[in-house]
């Protein structure tokens, strides 16, 4: 299959969000909603797991060429990818179609980090008068925007709500229809891990190592742990466990109701990436270079697989598979159950945006401005090549 390759440069295939066209954007529900991937980590829980998997090896099928790197996170809602690159450009994409629908201007040229409903989508930047904007997919305006601080991480939108951890030690929660402030609790240390709701109660965990949880609804604190180590990569919540990495030697994970520690172990790399967790595996991707898999219930080390660099990206627990990228400008696929490599794709930059799985097709970027969709090859088979110590 040959794939199709999308340039981004010629103005006249775009339109802008807010920009020369304000037609409305004409949209039919998608064939897989419930595959939408519309927060970092999938779920409100930033999981970064899915029941859907891929046959390998993979093919690609369509790339596109944008103005400059994708940042670290892309969402997708009814079949639409927004794409935010580090210059301060927002895209959208039809995955169905694979086209090109609009293109944004970021204020202040700041790269934007996204979260996404049905039919809108939220965007928060680093700095600037306003840095949270809320933009209806369909009609192409703005709903509103606020001053919410320097923020650094990505939003989460829940039952109406955004919650945002900004940089500068305060944790938010804003009515999504009209941005007006809920609650807000402020931390002892910088925020730039994501907020993470599961069951009501929202974690954030801060760079002075601090992990609290609070009362989604009113902001009260739950209850609050120090791991006493700096913690930049956001958790993940599953079955009432809160995994963490800390960016020094540390993996821990624990209660979602009280903040108890239930295991923690000591971690040669450096984690400055989610991991991602199902039902028997719990994957972290680390400095050193290794992505090591554990039970979550005792944190027993069930396997250590090695990448000929750092590791990029968050991996994505995809079925049967493990998808990460590399700092060697690879795309890796594993088998979950044994971390053996089963796949690998060479692309045109360092891989720092995390992959994600929707309908059948594995989409990530690379740093070379390139953003790739593969999809399973029609004549089966796989490579498979051991890359363990």
């Amino acid at each position: 299959m040959t794939p199709r390759i999308h340039t981004l440069f010629f103005t006249s295939l775009l339109v802008l969000f807010a920009g020369c066209s304000k037609a409305p954007l004409q949209l039919k529900p998608p064939s897989n909603s419930s595959a939408d991937w519309r927060a970092m980590g999938f779920d409100a829980g930033r999981t970064s797991a899915v029941e859907e998997t891929l046959a390998l090896p993979l093919v690609e099928i369509a790339k596109f060429k944008f103005s400059s790197a994708v940042s670290q996170n892309v969402v997708i809602s009814r079949g639409l990818m927004f794409v935010p690159t580090l210059d301060g450009r927002l895209y959208m994409v039809d995955l169905e179609n694979h086209e090109i629908v609009r293109k944004k201007k970021l204020p202040q040229g700041n790269a934007g980090t996204l979260a996404a409903t049905p039919n809108s989508i939220m965007i928060a930047l680093r700095f600037g008068k306003n840095t949270l904007y809320h933009y209806d997919i369909v009609t192409n305006k703005q709903l509103w925007r606020i001053d919410a601080g320097d923020i650094a991480s990505e939003p989460l939108i829940s039952d109406s709500v955004v919650f945002i951890t900004a940089l500068y030690q305060h944790v938010d929660a804003y009515h999504l229809k009209d941005g007006q402030r809920r609650w807000q609790f402020k931390t002892t240390g910088q925020l730039h891990a994501s907020p993470v709701l599961s069951e009501g109660i929202l974690v954030v965990a801060a760079s002075d190592g601090k992990i609290y949880g609070l009362r989604a609804e009113t902001g009260k604190k739950v209850w609050e742990t120090d791991l006493q180590q700096p913690i930049l990569a956001t958790p993940a919540v599953h079955r009432q466990r809160v995994f963490v990495g800390t960016a020094r030697n540390q993996l821990a994970a624990l209660d979602l109701l009280n903040g108890a520690v239930i295991w923690r172990t000591a971690n040669e790399g450096r984690v400055f990436h989610s991991p991602a967790v199902n039902d028997s595996l719990v994957v972290f991707g680390c400095a050193d270079g290794r992505l090591r898999a554990f039970v979550p219930e005792s944190g027993r080390l069930k396997w250590e697989s090695r990448a000929l660099s750092v590791i990029g990206t968050a991996p994505l627990l995809a079925g049967d598979k493990v998808f990460f990228g590399a700092l060697d400008r690879h795309l890796y696929a594993l088998r979950a159950h044994d971390g053996d490599l089963m796949w690998r794709q060479e692309l045109r930059g360092r891989v720092r945006t995390n992959p994600i799985l929707w309908n059948n097709q594995l989409i990530v970027a690379c740093e070379d401005r390139d953003l790739y969709i593969f999809g399973p090859s029609s004549n089966g088979g796989q490579m498979s090549e051991n890359f363990r110590d």
